[in-house]
């Protein structure tokens, strides 16, 4: 499995950029990349506090756990749709930021096996969203 890093020795968690904005190209990515990983976080957060079948994924094969995971997002979406009232939505409603600990407790080895899978193709996909982010940035700012 291949993991689209950050750039290494460049700012990246959000509490280093307060105040400040992105100096150059490799910031401009690591802060998207923060941001969406941020994000994704949050929604494996919430779906795992929510279908406990996530927590600890059973030993399914690879296509079945990603059936349960599309599932879960389906009903997950189903239910905030439909607007019925929902205690699990009051806690994630009351702060945007919100990410139960237990979600992200397997963080830190996946960035370190992401470390040691990084490949040249994986570097040129960032360096292409880099470049993309520059393009899009320089347009905005015009």
């Amino acid at each position: 499995m291949v993991f689209l890093t950050p750039y290494h020795k460049t700012r990246y968690h959000p509490s280093e950029f307060r105040g400040a904005n992105s100096r150059g190209p490799r910031e401009v990515f690591n802060r998207a990349h923060s941001s969406l990983r941020s994000c994704i976080e949050r929604a494996f957060g919430i779906l795992k506090a929510r279908w406990k079948i996530l927590e600890k994924m059973p030993k399914y094969s690879m296509y079945d756990q990603n059936r349960i995971i599309c599932a879960a997002f389906a009903l997950h979406n189903y239910i905030r749709l439909s607007k019925v009232h929902d205690p699990a939505f009051n806690v994630i409603d009351k702060d945007l930021n919100f990410i139960p600990p237990e979600a992200i407790s397997d963080v830190a080895p996946m960035q370190e096996e992401a470390q040691q899978l990084g490949t040249n193709e994986m570097t040129k996909v960032r360096n292409d969203i880099t470049t993309s982010l520059m393009i899009a940035r320089r347009r905005h700012d015009s």
